[in-house]
C-alpha cells in the first residue's frame, strides 16, 4: 500500500472502503499480526519527540490518519490523502464486517467497567462477534503481560487497546509477535464512545471535520492537547520550506 510522508512517518494512502477489505485479505495470508495506529497531530508529534516511539511507528503494518489535522498536513506537504479514516469508524467497520471464521474479538482499555459496557452495546450492535476476552486499563486485570497471556488463551482475531498513546502502541509492539492472523489496533477513546459514556460529535460536526472541536468544547480538559494541532501544522510548514 502507497504512503504519504507527514514528518516522517509513513500514512497509508487510501480510503476506509478500501483499506478494511485490504487488512481482513491480508490477516488471512499473513503469518504475523497487522499492526494498525491510528495516528492524529498528537501521535505523530510525540514520535518527533520520542525516538523510540517514532521507530514503532515507521514498524507497524499500517499507520492510518485519524485526525483531520494528518489530512491537512499531507495536503500542504503537496502530497495530499484520500481521507481521514477515523479509529472509531474502523472499530466499528472491522466488527460489522465480521464473519464466522474471522469473528472473535478482544476489548482492552479504559476504566474499570467501560470496556464491559462497551463489549455489550457491540455484540448488542453486531450479533455475529464474539468478544472473547475484557481487560481494563487500569491494573485490575492484571499488568501487560498478564493481560497478554489472557488475550494468548483468548485466541483473538481481533485486538482493540484502548489504553492510549503511547502505551497502546507500546503493548501491541511488545506482544505481538503471540498472534498471528491477528489485528491488533489502538483505539484510543473508542471504547468510552462505543460505551455511550462519551457521546460522539454530531454528524455535522463530522462532516465538515471539526470533530477536534467538539471534544473541546465538551472536554475542555484536553485543551493542552490540542495546543499539539497547531504545533504540528507549524513544523509541517517548516518541512515544506526545506
Amino acid at each position: 500500500m502507497n504512503t504519504v510522508s507527514i514528518l516522517d512517518i509513513p500514512v497509508a494512502q487510501t480510503t476506509k472502503a478500501q483499506f478494511v477489505p485490504h487488512v481482513i485479505k491480508e490477516m488471512q495470508q499473513s503469518n504475523k499480526a497487522i499492526t494498525i495506529v491510528t495516528a492524529n497531530p498528537e501521535i505523530i508529534m510525540l514520535a518527533k519527540e520520542n525516538h523510540a516511539y517514532e521507530c514503532l511507528l515507521k514498524a507497524s503494518s499500517y499507520v492510518v490518519a485519524d485526525g483531520i489535522g494528518v489530512v491537512i498536513g499531507a495536503k500542504m506537504l503537496g502530497t495530499p490523502l484520500e481521507e481521514r479514516i477515523p479509529g472509531y469508524e474502523l472499530v466499528h467497520e472491522f466488527m460489522k464486517t465480521a464473519t464466522p471464521e474471522r469473528n472473535r474479538f478482544f476489548f482492552y482499555g479504559s476504566k474499570p467497567g467501560v470496556a464491559k459496557q462497551a463489549a455489550e452495546r457491540a455484540t448488542s450492535l453486531y450479533p455475529q462477534i464474539d468478544v472473547v476476552g475484557i481487560c481494563d486499563g487500569y491494573g485490575n486485570d492484571g499488568d501487560g503481560d498478564e493481560v497478554a497471556q489472557k488475550a494468548i488463551a483468548a485466541k483473538p482475531d481481533f485486538i482493540f487497546v484502548a489504553t492510549g498513546a503511547p502505551k497502546q502502541e507500546e503493548w501491541i509492539a511488545i506482544h505481538k509477535e503471540h498472534f498471528p492472523h491477528t489485528v491488533m489496533m489502538g483505539v484510543g477513546g473508542s471504547f468510552d464512545v462505543l460505551s455511550g459514556n462519551v457521546d460522539r460529535a454530531p454528524e455535522l460536526f463530522i462532516k465538515l471535520n471539526l470533530e477536534w472541536f467538539h471534544r473541546l468544547i465538551t472536554q475542555p480538559t484536553r485543551a493542552k492537547r490540542m495546543l499539539k494541532i497547531p504545533q504540528f501544522l507549524w513544523e509541517v510548514q517548516r518541512k515544506k520550506k526545506k
